[in-house]
């Protein structure tokens, strides 16, 4: 008999008893695990059918016992005393399951073997792309964005590559990339995206392409860290020229003029302007504009409420003034970008956690260009409301570390209560114009 027709005979003898399927299906975990035929695997919950197959062709007494271990070995000696002398458990074993044995070990190669293939082949449509490269650098160094193309790639490949191959079609065309980072031109982020992938929602909130374009640009920039928020997002987008909203994030100002990218100036501050009003500026008005300054003086106030903004204005009708409204979006962070080096920014916020975090933002932001207006423990004590500071947010003191916010914060952990900048418009107003400023 030809080994073809042996290995025929001899698949056939084990299928029909019915124990050797849970014996050769343990045997091939096993060489799984090892890499190779070989250990001992155990038989447990045997029937005396099962112990009378078992011992037809291992020529031993089975019967009775309920467990059995029965290792490579054995099988190798059982198997060269039968009819199937010649024949290897490894052949045998492969035409039983129908598929080729491959340890766990081996299986990993050739899984790390093909998805370096399929990065290697997408790269290779444009290889020293900024994207490509930035691509080679995550798989080489396991970097931000490492787990997210894996994860897509072990879920849906096919789905990462059509996306992989549109956000590399994209990058070369951020305006950051193709103007440079000076005299950049803003687009909507849906229009680049309509325009570079044909699909206005790649770029969507969520999506595979915003991720990937934000952990690009992070690398881009140099930024790290954890997952970015909202505001996080739409800033690192801004510094790419890519405008997330270009009307809803504004900032209320009073009091400055503006100069466009061409050199001249801004016709409809201007107006604002010399008409005494307060205005709101977009980020799409702030794009355009190459430098902001104030009035007259090289100082600028900086509150948190459009109360105190209000009185300010009405106050001092020649100060330059910004109002936050009670957070410091981008498009506030943008405009004071916008002002010279020399300009003075005099910060005043509510006494609470939020408001001492949003303090300490700016002073981090502007270092010595930034003074605190009015903090002082005095003036939290003295107009502190009957407002309770939840648990919550007293926990949010733990992350104020500017020196010249302790007071304030000690106070606020011993009284637990907040003082608002509204009953503080009489310490502001007496300050004068603020040049006296702590």
């Amino acid at each position: 008999m030809d080994e073809q027709n042996q290995l025929v005979e001899c698949i056939q003898y084990f299928r029909q008893r019915k124990i050797y399927d849970r014996l050769f299906g343990m045997v091939a975990d096993k060489y799984r695990s090892l890499g190779y035929f070989g250990g001992t695997v155990q038989l447990s919950g045997l029937s005396l059918e099962d112990c009378r197959q078992l011992g037809g062709f291992f020529q031993k007494d089975y019967e009775g016992q309920k467990t059995v271990r029965i290792s490579a070995a054995a099988m190798e000696k059982a198997l060269a005393g039968s009819r199937f002398a010649g024949l290897r458990w490894e052949d045998i074993l492969v035409r039983y399951f129908g598929e080729e044995l491959v340890g766990r070990k081996e299986r990993k190669q050739q899984e790390n073997a093909e998805r370096e293939h399929f990065f290697a082949e997408i790269i290779e449509t444009a290889s020293e792309s900024p994207g490509c490269l930035w691509i080679g650098q995550v798989l080489r160094e396991k970097g931000e964005g490492y787990l997210l193309l894996t994860k897509h790639y072990r879920e849906q490949p096919e789905k990462l590559r059509g996306s992989l191959l549109l956000f590399l079609q994209a990058i070369p065309r951020l305006p950051v990339l193709a103007a440079g980072r000076e005299m950049l031109s803003h687009e909507l982020l849906a229009v680049f995206a309509a325009e570079t992938t044909g699909d206005p929602h790649f770029f969507d909130t969520g999506n595979l392409g915003e991720h990937l374009l934000i952990d690009f640009l992070k690398s881009y920039f140099g930024e790290s860290g954890a997952d970015l928020r909202a505001e996080e997002k739409a800033a690192l987008l801004y510094r790419a020229g890519l405008l997330k909203d270009e009307l809803s994030n504004h900032v209320l100002v009073y009091g400055i003029s503006g100069v466009k990218r061409d050199g001249r100036p801004h016709k409809g501050i201007l107006g604002y302007l010399e008409q005494r009003e307060p205005l709101h500026l977009t980020l799409m008005t702030l794009g355009k504009l190459a430098q902001v300054s104030p009035r007259t003086e090289k100082c600028v106030y900086i509150v948190e409420n459009p109360a105190v903004f209000a009185m300010l204005t009405k106050a001092w009708p020649d100060a330059a003034i910004v109002c936050g409204n009670g957070q410091i979006r981008l498009a506030t962070l943008v405009l004071l970008d916008l002002f010279g080096k020399d300009t003075e920014f005099l910060y005043a916020g509510d006494f609470d956690p939020e408001g001492l975090l949003i303090a300490q933002k700016l002073k981090e932001r502007y270092g010595e260009r930034l003074c605190f207006w009015q903090y002082r423990r005095e003036f939290y004590e003295k107009y502190c409301s009957d407002v309770e500071i939840s648990g919550k947010s007293l926990k949010k003191l733990n992350r104020i570390y500017r020196e010249e916010l302790q007071e304030i914060r000690q106070a606020m952990e011993q009284h637990k209560k907040a003082t608002y900048q509204e009953a503080m418009m009489g310490e502001y107003l007496a300050d004068g114009w603020g040049f006296g400023a702590n």
